[in-house]
Formats: C-alpha cells, sequence, structure tokens
C-alpha cells in the first residue's frame, strides 16, 4: 500500500488485484493508507469494500521518506476516522519504531485511534 509503489494503493487497484487472485487475503496498512490519502478517503473505501478480506493490520504514522514512525495526534485523529470500519477481532502490528519504555504509550494511542466512539483524546507520556 506504500505511496512508491504502483499498485495496491486504492479499493480500484485492490479491486483488480483479487479479480485475479480471489481467494487472496489483504495486509491492511493503514499508515501508508493515510500517506496515499490523508484524507481518509482511500482508506475508508478499501475498508468499505474489502474489509471482509484483512488477515492483519499494521499500524503506525508514516512520514514524508515513506519510513515508520510513531503515532502523532493528527494521526490518531485520522485513524479515528474510519476506526468504526475495522473488524474488532482484528490482528494489529503496531509498526511504530519506539523503545521499550515507550510500547505502553504507543499501544495506548494505537487503542485511542482504533476505538470507534468519542473522539481521541491526547496522551501524555
Amino acid at each position: 500500500m506504500d505511496k512508491r509503489k504502483p499498485i495496491g494503493r486504492t479499493d480500484v487497484e485492490l479491486r483488480e488485484i483479487f479479480q485475479l487472485l480471489p481467494q487472496a487475503g489483504l495486509c491492511f496498512d493503514i499508515g501508508h493508507a493515510t500517506q496515499v490519502d490523508p484524507t481518509m478517503g482511500a482508506a475508508y473505501w478499501i475498508l468499505k469494500h474489502f474489509g471482509d478480506r484483512i488477515v492483519q493490520m499494521h499500524v503506525s504514522e508514516v512520514n514524508s521518506r515513506s519510513k515508520h514512525d510513531v503515532l502523532s495526534y493528527s494521526t490518531i485523529q485520522a485513524f479515528h476516522q474510519v476506526a468504526s470500519l475495522i473488524p474488532s477481532e482484528m490482528p494489529i502490528i503496531l509498526e511504530t519504531p519506539v523503545l521499550q519504555g515507550q510500547m505502553q504509550t504507543e499501544m495506548k494511542k494505537a487503542v485511542l485511534a482504533l476505538t470507534a466512539g468519542s473522539p481521541p483524546i491526547a496522551i501524555s507520556a
């Protein structure tokens, strides 16, 4: 789903792949989906059309150099926009580069970002 790749970034591109591979699952990388479309429109349509194909989800912020980063408040807010479309039992893999002492805070931020309901609140370290 990386913006540097020529396919697999949008629901239209994924539809082409799934027509060729009808049994294929999807690893949904919400950080890269946000990088492709910061409005979360691409993420919305991927989740709407292919949510039943998602077998795991990767979570991080993806910076302008296409590198994984810690979740910022703006990314948490962006993810929260589509949280209600994410299957509740989805395996989540955090790809955020944090030190061991920062893991609990980063996991709490991910939970806030992916929990449907009221808007996320700020988290302090």
